[in-house]
């Protein structure tokens, strides 16, 4: 009797270990998964940020693919790395001391939705625009799409220039009536 109950509880114990809910393991290997994602697309979007900053374009070549399309303002300006890092020469000739802060990064998916602002010194020529010497702010969001590798596919940034140009001391004159 003593040797069936002891089977009958050996039983019972098997039964419990065996039937233990794996799923919320696996739950958490995907949440950590996800986490680890998300971790490492905010540190691309910092990156890319600090290579504007820094007007780095190596960093840029490493966080970007060949063929990246950024969007600006409803516009495409780039079609390729050479054409993104002509784009920033050019934001950093009219401001040498550009820099770009991120005041918020959200992922979902491949992407991140990034809040930041730019803040500069106009001591350059912008395109056939001469400088002003004032300092200008603006704030913009970029949402950045990734590869699975965690490069840089594409940008669709959005910022207000017109305000930018004021602070620089530019004025909007009214439109000529016919």
């Amino acid at each position: 009797m003593e040797k069936l109950k002891f089977n009958l509880f050996a039983i019972l114990v098997s039964l419990f270990f065996s039937c233990k809910d794996t799923n919320s393991l696996e739950t958490k290997e995907g949440l950590s998964k996800i986490s680890t994602s998300e971790t490492s697309l905010k540190k691309a979007t910092k990156t890319y940020l600090s290579a504007w900053s820094d007007n780095d374009t190596v960093l840029l070549k490493m966080i970007t693919i060949d063929k990246l399309v950024r969007n600006v303002n409803g516009e495409i300006l780039s079609a390729n790395q050479r054409e993104l890092f002509e784009s920033m020469q050019f934001w950093h000739r009219a401001m040498p001391d550009f820099k770009m802060v991120d005041k918020e990064i959200n992922v979902v998916g491949n992407r991140t939705y990034v809040n930041w602002i730019g803040t500069g010194t106009n001591t350059g020529m912008f395109g056939d625009i001469p400088p002003t010497g004032k300092i200008g702010h603006t704030e913009g969001i970029s949402i950045l799409t990734f590869d699975d590798k965690g490069h840089i596919v594409h940008e669709s940034i959005f910022f207000d220039n017109l305000g930018l140009l004021e602070e620089w001391g530019y004025s909007i004159s009214s439109p000529i009536m016919e």
